[in-house]
């Protein structure tokens, strides 16, 4: 995002959000004004139109389908989708830990997906991660809003490099996710989203330690100061290994993502978890259905057991209680098909795409 200025020669001209000026730049909201003009706070859309280009046919991300610019205007036409993160897991760090590493698994994915394409996103948050709109599609997490996602890399004659960091930037990214490198003004290179990842895995599990923090600075100066340990209190062990990994890498180191991959899977493996589990909104979702049935239709339910979603439940029995073969469980054609529909190889995060 960027900062405007509106006047003209002759009088101060005044825009408004969601105007589109040169057919690049959309208008957020007014920064403030002054006896030359106004100021506004600005996005780049074309931005996010090359990376969607560059996206074309990835599975975890948003989806261009139609772009075009015509005489008067521009437009872009991209995939809809259902809730965010952001609307579907409290913050109170209530999310059970079957969900929170499944999902993590689907935006590590994602984020591997952009990467290899040579962007990085510079803004991973609960409210750019979301679900499809019905089917299968609806178990899906999707990254989107590629706004502030900027190119590291290179390319000239069929080269690809990577990009030399700049050394005093602005900062792009939302303070209670970006890291402590994005606070600094450092150049955000592929750890910083991985990082912006695992502060989202550990609000699932707990309040993150600054949540009450409004200054850019000081929010900064708690992640500085707050161990891993701490961060990944009510989560599983594994998780703690996934910050050392990111604590060993620079701008210029491709992550690990296999090993991140396999952090979370043994947590998967060992708890017994499986793709075809319900998701926490999901469980919540039924069981409201369920009490909005008359008395009699509900009398000739089987109920289902409300033990934690933490490993200690038989998710098998849940999973084939809950999701049935509704539409609403997005899951008609059975466990099985799910199982194979969500699963990952390890080649999928083992394979290095873009060569860096």
């Amino acid at each position: 995002r960027s900062g405007l200025k509106a006047m003209n020669a002759n009088a101060v001209i005044r825009l408004y959000r969601g105007e589109v000026i040169g057919k690049r730049w959309k208008v957020l909201e007014k920064l403030g004004e002054g006896g030359c003009g106004y100021v506004y706070k600005v996005k780049n859309i074309r931005t996010g139109l090359k990376v969607l280009k560059r996206l074309a046919g990835r599975m975890h991300v948003a989806q261009l389908l139609q772009s075009a610019r015509k005489e008067t205007y521009s437009y872009m036409v991209m995939t809809l989708f259902g809730r965010s993160l952001n609307a579907l897991l409290p913050r109170s760090g209530q999310t059970s830990v079957s969900t929170q590493v499944r999902v993590g698994i689907q935006i590590l994915y994602g984020i591997k997906q952009l990467h290899e394409v040579g962007y990085v996103h510079r803004d991973v948050k609960p409210a750019n991660l979301l679900v499809g709109r019905r089917g299968r599609e609806a178990r899906f997490v999707h990254l989107l809003d590629f706004g502030l996602a900027r190119e590291y890399v290179l390319r000239s004659d069929g080269t690809v490099k990577i990009r030399v960091p700049r050394t005093n930037t602005l900062f792009r990214g939302t303070t209670r996710y970006c890291s402590v490198n994005a606070h600094m003004r450092g150049e955000q290179g592929r750890p910083d989203d991985l990082w912006s990842m695992a502060y989202v895995l550990a609000e699932m599990r707990d309040t993150l330690p600054w949540h009450k923090l409004t200054s850019k600075d000081e929010i900064g100066d708690k992640k500085k100061s707050t161990p891993d340990s701490m961060l990944f209190n009510n989560s599983p062990k594994q998780l703690l290994d996934i910050t050392t990994h990111l604590r060993s890498l620079n701008y210029y180191t491709r992550p690990d993502y296999f090993r991140i991959y396999k952090d979370l899977d043994s947590v998967m493996e060992g708890s017994g978890f499986s793709f075809g589990d319900p998701f926490d909104w999901e469980v919540r979702r039924r069981r409201t259905i369920r009490r909005k049935r008359k008395p009699k239709i509900f009398q000739a339910l089987k109920t289902v057991s409300t033990q934690s979603l933490t490993g200690s439940t038989d998710l098998d029995e849940m999973r084939n209680k809950m999701l049935g073969s509704s539409d609403e469980s997005s899951l008609s054609n059975g466990n099985v098909s799910v199982e194979k529909t969500f699963m990952f190889t390890p080649e999928d995060f083992k394979r290095n795409e873009i060569g860096l």
